[in-house]
C-alpha cells in the first residue's frame, strides 16, 4: 500500500519498527544497513534509485556500471524475502514492491481456495520438468523484445557470424539424469552422474557396477543449467532471425551440424560434449578433474570455482566464465558461452551482448578471429554481483581441428 497521508506514515512507521525488532531480519550488516537506509527514506516519502542505494548503503563510486554490479538488487531482494517471512499469516507487515527501492505497507489478501494435490508419477515428473524448460526456452528465445543488446551485432564477433549465409545452430549444455528406483529412503530420486550422459552411458554403468546400479532406470530426461536462459534472451536479440536459428541441446549435436552450421554453446563448461576438444585444441586453458576448476597452462595457475562448496549461499564466493570465438571446418563459426556454475554462466550472457567487451577480446583474435577470454566473476547464491576479464588471449587455430585428450572429432564426407 502506497504512503499518502499521516496515518499512513504512523503506519509505516509501525511496521518498520516490528521489522526492526524481529530476529528475522537477521545479523547481516549489508541488510541491515539496506533496511534503515530504505526505512528513513520511505518515511520521508521518496523512493531513491538504484545509483543512490549502491552509493549510499554499499559504498560503491559514483561512476559505478549498475549492469556489471548488481549488488543493490541482490541485497533488496535479499531483504524483500526476509520482510515476507516476518509479515503475518494474514500478510500484513512490509514488502518491497518489484522494480522499487522503497517500503510499502502489505495488504492483506485472501486466501486461495483449496485444491486437491495428488502426486504424480516420477516419470510424468521428470516429463513435465522437461515440457516446462524446453517451452521456457523456446518463448524467452522468440518472444522477448529486442533492446539495446541488439547492437552488440556489429561487433566482428558476431558479423562474421551473422554474414557468412550458415545456419546458426543455438546449443544449449544439458546434462542427463536418471532414476534412482531403490534409494535408502524408500522413495525414488533423480541421479546426475558425472560419467554417465546417455542412456547408453547408463546400460553399461549397470552392467560393469550391477550392485550399485540395482535400481536404476532411464527416464530420457535432462536438464539444463538456470543460468544459460539469459544468455538465450540475449543471443536472440542479436541474431534477429529465427528462421534462421535452430535451439537443441548440445548432447544432440552432430559432427554434421558442426561441419555445416554456426554454432553458438550456451551451457556449463563441464556440458560442452562433442565441442570440448574442438574448444580446447588451441587454447592456453585445460578443465580440472572437477569440472569446476580451470588451468591455465601458459602460467600453472589453477582457477577454482566455489559454487560447489557447501553452505556457500550466504558468502561470497569466486565463479568463473569463459568466452570463445574461432572458425568452423568448412567457413562456419562457434562461438563458446561458457561458466563453471550458473552465476557464471548467467554473466557471460551478458558479457557475450557487451559490445566493447567483444571488441576487446576479437582484438586479440588476430585475422583469423580466433580468440577465447577468462573472466573471474564475484558471486552471491546464483547472482553474478560484479566480474573482471581475467585474460583475453589468442587461440592457436592450426590445433583446433586436430583433436585434443579425447580424440579428434570425426566429420562425414560431402
Amino acid at each position: 500500500m502506497t504512503v499518502t497521508n499521516e496515518t499512513d506514515i504512523a503506519a509505516l512507521r509501525a511496521a518498520i519498527a516490528v521489522a526492526r525488532a524481529d530476529a528475522g531480519l537477521g545479523r547481516s550488516g549489508h541488510v541491515r544497513r539496506l533496511f534503515e537506509y530504505l526505512a528513513q527514506c520511505s518515511l520521508e516519502r521518496r523512493s531513491p534509485k538504484e545509483s543512490e542505494v549502491a552509493i549510499e548503503v554499499f559504498g560503491r563510486p559514483a561512476d559505478f556500471d549498475p549492469s556489471r554490479d548488481a549488488t543493490a538488487r541482490v541485497y533488496v531482494h535479499k531483504l524483500r524475502q526476509r520482510l515476507e517471512r516476518i509479515g503475518d499469516a494474514a500478510g500484513e507487515g512490509l514488502t518491497i514492491p518489484r522494480g522499487t527501492y522503497r517500503l510499502e505497507l502489505r495488504t492483506a489478501e485472501p486466501a486461495p481456495a483449496p485444491t486437491t494435490a495428488r502426486r504424480l508419477p516420477l516419470a510424468a515428473m521428470a516429463a513435465a520438468l522437461v515440457i516446462v524448460a524446453v517451452g521456457s526456452a523456446a518463448a524467452a528465445l522468440w518472444l522477448r523484445p529486442l533492446d539495446a543488446a541488439a547492437s552488440a551485432s556489429t561487433s566482428p564477433v558476431w558479423q562474421r557470424l551473422l554474414d557468412n549465409g550458415k545456419p546458426t545452430i543455438v546449443a544449449v549444455g544439458d546434462y542427463y539424469i536418471f532414476a534412482d528406483m531403490g534409494a535408502p529412503d524408500g522413495g525414488p530420486r533423480l541421479v546426475r552422474e558425472y560419467t554417465v550422459n546417455s542412456a547408453a552411458d547408463l546400460a553399461r554403468f549397470r552392467r560393469d557396477n550391477p550392485r550399485r546400479a540395482a535400481g536404476y532406470e532411464d527416464l530420457d530426461l535432462s536438464y539444463l543449467p538456470v543460468g544459460a536462459a539469459g544468455a538465450l534472451m540475449n543471443i536472440a536479440r542479436i541474431t534477429r532471425r529465427p528462421d534462421l536459428v535452430k535451439v537443441l541441446p548440445a548432447s544432440s549435436l552432430t559432427p554434421t551440424m558442426i561441419r555445416d552450421s554456426n554454432v553458438v554453446y550456451i551451457g556449463f563448461l563441464s556440458g560442452l560434449g562433442v565441442l570440448r576438444d574442438p574448444t580446447f585444441g588451441g587454447s592456453r586453458y585445460r578443465i580440472g578433474a572437477t569440472y569446476d576448476d580451470i588451468i591455465d597452462t601458459a602460467t600453472g595457475k589453477h582457477y577454482e570455482s566455489g559454487g560447489g562448496q557447501p553452505d556457500r549461499h550466504d558468502d561470497m564466493y569466486p565463479d568463473y566464465g569463459y568466452l570463445a570465438t574461432f572458425a568452423g571446418p568448412s567457413g562456419n563459426r562457434i562461438v563458446i558461452i561458457a561458466g563453471t556454475r550458473d552465476a557464471a554462466l548467467a554473466q557471460m550472457g551478458e558479457t557475450a551482448a557487451n559490445p566493447a567487451m567483444l571488441d576487446r577480446i576479437a582484438a586479440r583474435g588476430g585475422q583469423a578471429l580466433a580468440a577465447e577470454a577468462l573472466f573471474g566473476v564475484n558471486s552471491l547464491g546464483e547472482i553474478n554481483i560484479e566480474s573482471h576479464l581475467i585474460d583475453a588471449s589468442p587461440l592457436a587455430p592450426s590445433r583446433i581441428w586436430r583433436g585434443g585428450e579425447r580424440g579428434s572429432v570425426t566429420f562425414p564426407a560431402g
